[in-house]
């Protein structure tokens, strides 16, 4: 059961909301190049985020 939750809530909310935005996104015939442009914002976001949750996860051993 442990395995099953392991990535946590934050990561099937996040590709939830990725989801829906890109099926939105070609249900409304919006331009490839806008779709692209979304999923490169979108991919910053989220090394950003992984680099934020990184360090705090060092932080959080070191103590």
């Amino acid at each position: 059961m442990k395995e099953r939750f392991k990535y946590g809530i934050g990561f099937w909310l996040g590709a939830s909301v990725y989801s829906l935005i890109n099926m939105i996104l070609n249900l409304k015939h919006i331009t490839q190049n806008d779709v692209l442009t979304y999923n490169y914002l979108i991919t910053g976001v989220a090394v950003f985020g992984l680099i934020l949750n990184i360090l705090l996860l060092k932080k959080s051993n070191r103590k």
